[in-house]
């Protein structure tokens, strides 16, 4: 289109552009005047800045938006609004987190997919708001947003209770309409309820022994302060004591550390069935302290996995250590292991047992079920596990001598240990058990790729 064939700029804003043109050019040069006479500034930079200034007062006063294009959008509101409208919902369709814009007229007018699960609808495009929104205090804060214009945030629980979703509210495009962002904070929400827990058992358990050290302190230091026969018994239970803070300190600082490295999957191929070999030999003494038997069957060819040694030696330790608790004396504890071609087949070997015994998985592994996997099982013919306690086994001071009706010692923290290890190597952990007829934990974990084709299974 030629300059000839434009609509003209109206009349009554030409006066309006032209009077601030001058007032932007007159006021920005007697400015810089003002600095070059101060000598803030050079005559170079200063008659630069005032030719900027002057095009840009001038680019200002042309327009940048076409006369015909400002005639065409106030002859046409409706084409503009329809514009706009797809605009809204373009960009609401296009974002990866739920978003929804809701209308003057208290309408949702464009949602995206992510919002339609959160909401259980399968369609709420042109719904009211309160039959799509079932959330009470999301949809008082809609209707302040869409009065005021301020925006706001306010956090609601969905799912079945157990999902928080924080919602971002700012005004939308037209008067009285809403835009609608949510992000999901469940992750963050269970975390912080997880830390607080943990640090409530943490400050529990460390307590304990304290109270009971304090507790004999000073009865040495009072009543029994001459009663030195008696001093040798006060010591033993303090020793045992102190111990049992070292385990627990130590078990607390392995668990974060394992914690904090958890998204890092390990890199470097170790071979597992060295790793079981010696750990095993290492946990032979104390099983011939408490008369049990510790046999190893399989481990005898090579099985690469990737893996970081002491890890995996801390998950065999843990696993036959718990056995060796539990198992009576004159029992047997036997590990075995073995290879499979899938991951699916590893996690059924790892916790076979008696037909009788109640399974449970305690951690879905996060590699391909059909991957080559290796596996271990560790099995006692101790008192067994109730099937109501399975469920809780690997949860962080959840006491196996709770479950198995003894009063042996422990932190509660070794399965926990487990299992966060197995999640970073992408494995599994299950336990197969029978009260009163012994219990059986199993760990399986992908093996490495370059060993894949040559393992044999087993």
């Amino acid at each position: 289109m030629s300059s000839t064939d434009r609509t003209p700029e109206p009349a009554s804003r030409r006066p309006e552009r032209a009077r601030d043109f001058l007032v932007l050019t007159f006021s920005g040069c007697a400015l810089i005047a003002l600095l070059i006479a101060s000598g803030a500034l050079g005559w170079i930079e200063g008659l630069t800045a005032c030719m900027v200034l002057s095009a840009g007062a001038l680019a200002y006063f042309v327009g940048s938006v076409p006369p015909e294009r400002i005639q065409d959008d106030a002859a046409n509101p409706a084409s503009t609004a329809a514009s706009s409208e797809g605009s809204v919902r373009t960009m609401i369709e296009s974002l990866p987190f739920p978003a929804f814009h809701i209308t003057p007229d208290n309408r949702i007018d464009a949602l995206n997919e992510p919002v339609r699960p959160l909401f259980r609808v399968s369609q709420a495009r042109g719904a009211l708001k309160s039959v799509a929104i079932r959330q009470p205090d999301l949809l008082s804060a809609t209707d302040r947003v869409a009065r005021t214009g301020a925006s706001e945030r306010v956090e609601f629980m969905a799912g079945e209770g157990d999902e928080l979703w924080l919602a971002h509210l700012t005004a939308g495009v037209t008067p009285q309409s809403v835009f609608v962002f949510l992000e999901d904070r469940t992750a963050v929400h269970r975390a912080e309820r997880a830390r607080a827990d943990f640090l409530a058992n943490a400050s529990h358990e460390l307590r304990t022994p304290l109270t009971a050290l304090a507790g004999f302190i000073e009865t040495m230091r009072g009543p029994a302060k001459n009663d030195r026969d008696s001093w040798d018994g006060f010591l033993e239970i303090m020793h045992q004591q102190t111990d049992r803070m070292r385990h627990l300190v130590s078990d607390l600082l392995s668990l974060s550390r394992i914690e904090f490295s958890e998204h890092r999957p390990p890199d470097s191929v170790i071979d597992l069935s060295e790793v079981l070999g010696q750990t095993i030999l290492a946990l032979e003494p104390i099983a011939a302290e408490r008369s049990i038997t510790l046999s190893l069957d399989g481990g005898d060819a090579p099985v690469k996995i990737t893996a970081k040694w002491d890890e995996i030696a801390q998950v065999v330790q843990n696993l036959v250590g718990n056995a060796l608790k539990y198992s009576p004396s004159g029992g047997s504890v036997r590990v075995t292991t073995g290879v499979t071609k899938t991951m699916l087949d590893a996690g059924r070997k790892a916790i076979s047992a008696s037909p009788e015994a109640v399974r449970a998985t305690l951690l879905q592994p996060r590699a391909s079920a059909e991957a080559p996997a290796a596996w271990i099982r560790v099995e006692d013919d101790g008192q067994g596990i109730a099937r109501k306690h399975l469920g809780r086994l690997g949860e962080r001071f959840y006491r196996a001598d709770e479950s198995r009706g003894g009063s042996i010692e422990g932190t509660g923290l070794g399965l926990a240990i487990v299992k966060h290890i197995m999640a970073r190597h992408r494995g599994g952990l299950g336990v197969a058990s029978k009260e009163g007829d012994g219990a059986a934990f199993g760990v399986w974990l992908p093996i490495a790729e370059s060993a894949a084709h040559t393992a044999p299974e087993g």
